[in-house]
């Protein structure tokens, strides 16, 4: 066979067949011919060859046999035997000797057979590529394209965004990529002579791509079954198509649908766009071959999911039920046990304060076991556990059962002395089909509520009742009595108290450790164990002096202590009377000074005040708790996430939050104003009015703008903007090395480039770009040469802060808006660099903050207050721009405290009243300097607005030129004194807000 194999191989390559030859009717046709016929003719195409072959067409008339004789003989033609034929050999190594030819079978009496499609069309995959296979007829027909249209063909429309269409007049419309907008109705459309020929629609049905498994779950986790009981267990699957499989597999028995003892149901339903199938498994007769682990699989073209669930077998019932360690006040934690011994120990004290003590047994029973039976099955009865409680508290009493049938029955009884006022409140919850608890909570226990707690059960197997004695711990009462020269000590409580003497000298409240301890052994009088009480006696001592005896009763919860005074006649109660009114002057007094302490605390309140009315320089305030409070402001509490603290006072905080459902994002990153827990009434109506304000002021790109407030079910909490740059006053602090790293100057001497740092000069003009550059030649006039550019901040940032800062403030005042603590501590920086004014001072920590000046019972920021705010306690717009003044020293001195190395004292004052200012900055341009000293002008009057402040800082910014609108006389005084000599050049890393 191998020498035929070898000589059948040198013969192929020896003398290789050449490929096949087709004969239409009576001429035979070269390779890739095109042939048009007309309908009803016929034709006879035949194949040739050395070897054995066979055809292949897409016709559609012919695809519906199996197999195409040689030749293919066709009485009458029609359209539907266009297509493609080729002839190939069977052998597969020779199927690239093919040949083919393509005819047109076509009908110039129907229009309509144009194009020929298919009857049924498969559904497609979403990402698969699809040949519509819309057949043309006739060659003559040109501008072939792919048209959607309705289902009738008609209301041609174009085609879906994204479409990618190759049209091929032999096979036709080839669509890449199918999404899920290709859905619908398309038609081939060509046109010959002027005319438009449509083929018939086409249905395109494109099934979404899975992108994750089934969803599956298992009805049961686990099970127990007796053996000879029938056990069901049910997969739960759904999927978005009906393309998914379903199987069960078991390590022991094999599921199918004929094995015997195992049965497998099936049922399907498809609804709202998605197939369930749920399969469940039934073993009539269970033996110990079929427990273990059932696994169902669902398998879809996106993966694999799987779940297992366990199933039991025993072979005879069994129960083991224990209590539970008895709590007072806290959580249930379970007693580990040996589940086949009968247990009784005493837990010990924890945390050095006994909440319950308890004396369990566990009573474990099963098939093997020797029992009575009574009626009803077997009698399982155990001991009697005890329990011993605090007073007062609540106790939880709690049985643990795991058995097997489940118990089917349950019930307490209760044997107190007052039954009817025992106030108990039961419950029972199965957490699976085998482990049961039953409860039985008392609500702050009484002495009367000590007793018999029983709790009975049942299933069809076993009857009993475990029985609980609670004791009720009480701490000893102590009562002396006198008779004669003998005094009796009485105590009672649980556990029983030890009873105590002790005498000394004088008269004291207690004897402590100047006692002798004295009793004689015959004292004993009783110990009533059934009253919990005992008794001791302690015949008098005779003594010339004052006598203190001293009666103490102890046990384990507490002790208790009574004095007898045996006093001579003539003492006087003088050192005790003293020792009473001296600690009561020492406590008044301390009193009076932690009320003083109180009163003189600072109390938070919200700085911005909105203006009613004016007389002058009287102002009329809003009360902010008038204000309304819209509740389209209200968010739910539970679609905020609340995280990092971003700042920390004495009244409150600043979180960053995460808000789900805020506006049109899916989450929203936000910042959570609130106050802490200990927070009184005054700080949380402050917050409440800053809430009021904010909602009442309205929006504004340059303030913190308020998002929402949660003031029901919980802590108030107000949201507003996220600053992720946080306050200006430390950015500029963190920038300022870079600021100055960045600050270079370019000499050209004799033709040659010098580079080296400089400081810009305070009397310079403004020549700068938002960008750092890195240091470059210098450039001849028209050059221009575009640096590396980094985040440093530069002059250009100084001022656009500036601007956005004025025009806030210039937004609070068209509101009627007092800022009053206008510093660059309250102003935050968006991501994008956007200065916006807030009121931080609900998360500043203003005692430790050297920014505030105790002034009475207030803390005051002197340094930014206008002299009439000062002396007068007068707040105006005007005096915010005073403020505005000294946030613009601290933005050109990047960070710097104003008033460097000048304390708050006399000199200061005196300063500030005569007019002195600051230096300039080191970083500020002439302009802005001299912006600075108007803001400081002493009459308030002389201040430039905040319209005008923000007007002429806008001229120093590139857009304004020239061409700014006309201003007011005010401002072209005030253009007069400020010589606008620079031209600023900027980038889009920070924006800045068109004015009109």
């Amino acid at each position: 066979d191998l020498f035929t194999v070898e000589l059948i191989y040198c013969w192929f390559v020896s003398d290789s067949p050449s490929p096949p030859s087709i004969r239409l009717n009576s001429d035979f046709l070269t390779n890739h011919s095109e042939v048009v016929l007309t309908a009803g003719s016929a034709f006879s195409l035949s194949c040739h060859g050395n070897l054995s072959l066979r055809w292949t067409t897409t016709a559609f008339r012919l695809q519906v046999l199996d197999r195409l004789p040689n030749p293919v003989e066709v009485t009458s033609s029609n359209p539907r035997h266009t297509g493609t034929y080729r002839c190939e050999y069977t052998n597969q190594s020779l199927q690239h000797l093919h040949t083919w030819v393509h005819l047109y079978v076509k009908d110039e009496a129907d229009p309509s057979s144009v194009f020929v499609v298919p009857r049924n069309q498969p559904d497609m995959r979403e990402g698969q590529d699809f040949l519509f296979r819309c057949m043309l007829t006739d060659p003559s027909v040109t501008n072939l394209t792919l048209q959607s249209s309705d289902s009738r063909g008609g209301m041609v429309q174009g085609l879906p965004p994204g479409m990618d269409v190759t049209f091929d007049p032999k096979k036709g419309a080839l669509i890449r990529d199918l999404q899920m907008s290709f859905k619908g109705h398309y038609v081939c459309s060509g046109w010959k002579d002027g005319k438009q020929f449509r083929s018939t629609a086409v249905h395109l049905l494109v099934v979404r791509r899975l992108r994750r498994p089934p969803s599956l779950s298992i009805s049961l986790d686990e099970s127990v079954r007796l053996e000879g009981e029938q056990y069901d267990i049910t997969c739960m699957t759904s999927n978005p198509n009906h393309f998914y499989n379903l199987t069960w597999t078991h390590p022991h028995t094999k599921v199918t649908w004929t094995h015997p003892h195992t049965k497998v149901r099936v049922s399907r339903l498809y609804s709202n766009q998605r197939m369930y199938i749920n399969s469940t498994v039934t073993v009539a007769v269970v033996g110990q071959e079929h427990g273990g682990d059932y696994t169902c699989t669902a398998v879809n073209e996106a993966g694999v999911a799987t779940a297992t669930t366990r199933l039991t077998v025993l072979d005879a019932p069994y129960l083991r039920i224990y209590l539970q360690r008895a709590n007072a006040n806290t959580k249930p934690t379970e007693i580990n046990e040996d589940p086949m011994a009968n247990v009784s120990r005493m837990l010990e004290e924890e945390q050095a304060e006994l909440e319950a003590n308890i004396s369990s047994s566990l009573l474990a029973v099963n098939g093997e076991q020797t029992a009575n039976f009574s009626a009803d099955g077997m009698d399982v009865s155990g001991d009697i556990s005890g329990v011993e409680v605090y007073e007062g508290k609540d106790v939880m009493l709690t049985f643990v059962m795991e058995a097997y049938p489940p118990i089917r029955s349950h019930r307490w009884t209760i044997t107190t002395q007052n039954n009817e006022e025992t106030v108990y409140q039961e419950s029972y919850v199965v957490f699976s089909c085998c482990r049961s608890e039953a409860s039985l909570l008392l609500h702050r226990v009484r002495q009367e509520d000590r007793g018999r707690y029983s709790f009975h059960f049942g299933n069809s197997f076993f009857n009993g009742s475990q029985n609980i004695d609670l004791r009720v711990y009480r701490s000893p009462s102590v009562d002396i009595s006198q008779v004669n020269s003998t005094l009796t000590c009485s105590s009672s409580g649980y556990p029983l108290p030890t009873i105590l003497w002790y005498t000394c000298t004088g008269i004291h409240h207690t004897c402590g450790d100047l006692s002798t301890y004295q009793v004689s052994p015959a004292a004993m009088t009783s110990q009533l164990e059934a009253e919990q009480e005992v008794r001791k006696q302690l015949i008098l001592p005779e003594s010339p002096d004052d006598v203190t005896v001293e009666c103490v009763a102890e046990n384990r919860v507490g002790a208790s202590r009574r004095v007898f005074n045996l006093r001579t006649p003539g003492t006087l109660l003088t050192p005790a009377l003293i020792g009473a009114l001296s600690a009561a002057a020492v406590l008044l007094l301390l009193l009076l000074v932690i009320f003083y302490k109180w009163r003189m605390k600072p109390r938070y309140e919200i700085r911005w005040k909105i203006i009613e009315s004016t007389e002058g320089n009287n102002y009329t305030f809003v009360d902010p708790t008038q204000l309304p409070y819209n509740q389209r402001w209200e968010f739910p509490r539970d679609k905020l996430r609340l995280g990092a603290v971003l700042g920390s006072g004495a009244f409150g905080k600043v979180v960053e939050a995460t808000a789900y459902g805020l506006g049109s994002d899916n989450a929203t990153r936000v910042a959570v104003k609130m106050l802490k827990p200990s927070a009184h009434s005054e700080e949380r109506e402050a917050l409440m009015s800053e809430l009021k304000i904010l909602g009442h002021l309205g929006y504004h790109d340059n303030i913190v703008n308020l998002l929402g407030a949660c003031t029901r079910g919980g802590p108030m909490l107000m949201i507003t903007e996220y600053c992720s740059h946080g306050d200006l006053l430390n950015f500029l602090r963190a920038h300022a090395q870079d600021f100055m790293a960045s600050m270079l100057s370019v000499d050209e001497v004799k033709g040659e480039v010098f580079y080296k740092n400089s400081r810009l000069r305070s009397d310079s003009g403004i020549s700068c770009c938002s960008e750092y550059q890195e240091m470059l030649p210098a450039l001849s006039p028209g050059q221009t040469h575009l640096g590396a550019q980094t985040n440093s901040v530069t002059v250009c940032d100084l001022m656009r802060f500036s601007y956005q800062v004025a025009q806030g403030l210039d937004f609070l005042s068209t509101r009627n808006c007092i800022h009053r603590d206008v510093a660059a501590r309250n102003v935050l920086l968006t991501d994008r660099c956007v200065a916006k004014i807030c009121d931080f001072g609900l998360a500043r920590d203003i005692r430790n903050d050297d920014s505030y000046i105790v002034q009475g019972n207030a803390r005051l920021p002197v340094k930014w207050m206008a002299p009439e705010s000062i002396f007068q306690c007068v707040y105006t717009v005007q005096s915010d721009v005073w403020s505005y003044g000294v946030l613009l020293w601290e933005t050109f001195s990047l960070g710097k405290s104003p008033y460097p190395n000048v304390a708050v004292d006399t000199n200061f004052y005196k300063m500030i009243q005569d007019g002195r200012h600051m230096d300039q900055p080191d970083f500020a341009p002439a302009e802005m300097y001299q912006m600075m000293k108007l803001c400081w002008s002493l009459e308030p009057t002389d201040r430039p607005t905040f319209k005008m402040i923000g007007q002429l800082i806008r001229r120093l910014l590139p857009s304004a030129g020239d061409s700014s609108p006309h201003h007011s006389p005010q401002v072209r005084r005030l253009k007069r004194q400020l010589p606008l000599k620079c031209h600023v050049h900027y980038s889009n890393r920070l924006s800045l807000p068109d004015v009109s």
